[in-house]
């Protein structure tokens, strides 16, 4: 009877040290994969901001940083323009300037996707009708590839 005791108290005084060192290791896990989906999504919503900024402010050349290859020629066709700064210039041209100060400060919210290289940006009510810019992002880094 002693004998069986003995390793009773010997496997609970193993799960007193392990558990702690166990619960440890998973909160550890569980912070780290807090901070990078943090860090995600700050940097999507730096750049969603940072579009409607320099949009709001006519910065053709901040607009086009933050969009993809492909959305800056689309946006440069729609406008028929020559270049991307060109069409953010167009774009906005009708724009008054509480318009531009409205669009500036239209961002409302940032999410993802499921499968986590696609954000997207809820946008505030606005003059050009913009109700959500879809990003997508490739190591930390997130560009504008289209808006509704």
């Amino acid at each position: 009877m002693a004998r069986k005791n003995g390793r009773s108290r010997g496997l609970l005084l193993t799960w007193w040290v392990v558990g702690p060192l166990v619960a440890i290791w998973a909160g550890n896990l569980l912070f780290s994969a807090m901070n990078e989906t943090s860090a995600d999504l700050g940097a999507l919503e730096a750049t969603g901001k940072h579009f409607l900024e320099n949009l709001g402010a006519g910065d053709g050349d901040g607009v086009c940083a933050t969009m993809t290859r492909t959305a800056r020629s689309e946006l440069a066709a729609t406008q028929r323009k020559n270049t991307c700064p060109q069409a953010v210039k167009a774009l906005i041209a009708p724009l008054s300037e509480a318009e531009r100060d409205e669009l500036a400060g239209s961002y409302e919210a940032r999410f993802f996707a499921r499968s986590g290289s696609t954000g997207h940006i809820k946008v505030d009510d606005n003059p050009l009708q913009i109700s959500e810019l879809l990003l997508s992002g490739n190591d930390g880094k997130w560009l504008v590839t289209e808006w509704r």
